[in-house]
């Protein structure tokens, strides 16, 4: 699977030092993944119809020759002293259909890296890559560095409703949920351990290494400055590294439709 990581141009360490930025999830934005205070239900009240229909579930309930003993006013009469422990048992009841969610204490732990999809959405260019200046990298996750059994590599699910505790999928429903007013980021999260990156210089920031052999191109967004431009001319030209299997590309509008178009770096000047 081959997944996309927008770069804004002050992220161009990522391929200086070939490294892959991770961020905290404690520190994550999202107030739904770190289980922000929620509305919660309160107690209910037991109105008098829904005793008096509690109690006939009750006899009912009862076997056939216990009910035969007596009539429901009678049994309505013996229990009506208990009414507060049976209002008390049917709050409960009702309190209890309540979903726990995922715990979010474990998510200290933890560091991530957001990819995506699609290349060629704008709204990911606008949010993620410096309003169009900045640039993609395609990456193949197929490569051994990303199959590692202490990491989640894994697309977001778009839902109205939130994952609870035991949810099927696991580990950490609540990180690869997201409401579906996001879907269209179409986003595949990457959840490895805190303990094993390496801190970064901004807070709350840390990096694993980027295997530069998994870098399958770079796409440079339509307003790239030219100092970036000639950073990556610079780098691709001259760093063995990404020289033989990265291919450049440059974005181009559509004329017609607001759809995005990939040309090679050489088309680029050719057009100049």
């Amino acid at each position: 699977m081959n997944v996309y990581l927008f770069l804004a141009p002050s992220e161009l360490d990522v391929l200086r030092h070939a490294r892959l930025g991770f961020s905290a999830v404690s520190t994550c934005a999202d107030p739904y993944q770190r289980n922000a205070p929620a509305v919660m239900p309160k107690v209910p009240r037991i109105s008098d119809d829904a005793f008096e229909a509690e109690l006939k579930r009750q006899f009912q309930a009862l076997p056939a020759h216990i009910q035969g003993a007596f009539s429901f006013a009678d049994f309505r009469e013996k229990v009506l002293p208990k009414r507060p422990q049976i209002e008390a048992q049917m709050q409960q009841r009702l309190l209890a259909k309540v979903p726990k969610l995922p715990e979010p204490k474990g998510y200290a732990s933890l560091v991530w890296c957001r990819f995506f999809k699609r290349w060629d959405n704008p709204l990911l260019w606008e949010y993620y890559a410096d309003a169009h200046r900045g640039l993609v990298l395609e990456i193949d996750t197929a490569h051994p560095d990303f199959s590692s059994n202490k990491q989640v590599l894994r697309p977001v699910v778009y839902a109205a409703e939130r994952p609870t505790a035991d949810h099927p999928l696991k580990p950490f429903p609540a990180l690869f949920h997201r409401a579906p007013e996001y879907a269209h980021e179409e986003e595949i999260r990457l959840i490895r351990p805190l303990a094993e990156a390496h801190p970064a210089e901004a807070e709350g920031a840390y990096y694993y290494p980027l295997p530069v052999q998994a870098v399958r191109s770079l796409t440079l967004g339509i307003d790239a400055q030219a100092a970036t431009r000639q950073w990556i001319n610079q780098t691709f030209r001259y760093d063995l590294r990404y020289k033989s299997q990265c291919h450049l590309y440059e974005i181009r509008l559509d004329p017609h439709r607001f759809d995005l178009h990939r040309i090679t770096l050489q088309e680029a000047v050719d057009e100049e």
